[in-house]
């Protein structure tokens, strides 16, 4: 049976200081099974194909936290290419977002006056080393953000719930989820929304295959609540994740040896 692994990145599957993936690479090409790692992330285009070309893997991914499915061109069969897919340099796509990084601005506009937080696309690149501790190079794929501009929050953390509970009452259809280090404008997607897409788009039969999603973040848990298999990665600055799955697995290492250890532990029970 095949298993769809869908993973976020930062804080799970790469350590959250260093970026390091430690031993993942040789994992995974050890690893004796049907199986395909689908990032689910909230990583762009660029920085997502960088890591997948690093880890010499071909497989689908979905950037901008759910904003939009990327497929390798000669991933679906002709049929399934009729589906309302785009091309996008070396890849097709399905936008699920009609956000664009500068209506997110817009629309948050009134509440600058309230609050203290800067848009990703305000931040310079030494800025973003130091909250990242990306590298120059990084930094430049990151800033390619075709749907979101996330936000650094540089208020007090008591008033972050409440900004984000008044723009959603003020803005029907849009939320803002709490990310590893930015929040995140979302216009009726997210990374849940996007893994029911993808795999209504692949449409593969029922009981021909497994998911596990494998997450440390508030906005991973669209994703974790939907498959067959959650897996949360210990994390030093999120709060612990509540989650509505009862096949949960909670890691006691932090990434990259948090996600082997996550994965060992499902692959386990499937036996």
């Amino acid at each position: 049976m095949k298993l769809f692994i869908f993973s976020d990145i930062d804080g799970t599957f790469l350590n959250h200081d260093n970026y390091s993936m430690g031993t993942l690479f040789k994992y995974i090409k050890n690893l004796n099974m049907d199986f395909e790692v689908i990032f689910n992330t909230s990583k762009t285009y660029e920085e997502t194909v960088k890591i997948n070309k690093k880890l010499q893997l071909n497989f689908p991914f979905i950037a901008e936290n759910g904003a939009c499915i990327f497929f390798p061109k000669n991933y679906l069969n002709e049929n399934l290419k009729k589906k309302k897919l785009l091309r996008y340099k070396d890849h097709l796509c399905y936008k699920i977002s009609r956000l664009k990084p500068n209506k997110v601005i817009n629309l948050l506009r009134n509440f600058r006056k309230k609050y203290c937080f800067k848009f990703y696309n305000e931040l310079s690149d030494n800025e973003i080393k130091n909250i990242t501790q990306l590298k120059i190079s990084d930094i430049r794929l990151s800033k390619n953000r075709q749907f979101s501009n996330p936000i650094f929050w540089m208020d007090k953390s008591k008033k972050k719930e409440t900004f984000k509970k008044e723009f959603c009452s003020l803005n029907s259809g849009l939320l803002i989820s709490d990310g590893g280090r930015f929040l995140h404008v979302l216009d009726k997607y997210d990374k849940g929304v996007a893994l029911q897409k993808f795999l209504k788009i692949i449409n593969l039969k029922k009981n021909s295959y497994e998911t596990i999603s494998l997450g440390d973040s508030e906005n991973d848990i669209p994703m974790l609540e939907l498959t067959n298999f959650a897996c949360i990665i210990k994390s030093k600055k999120s709060k612990k994740l509540i989650l509505k799955n009862k096949k949960i697995y909670r890691s006691n290492q932090i990434a990259p040896n948090g996600w082997k250890e996550s994965l060992e532990h499902v692959l386990a029970r499937r036996k």
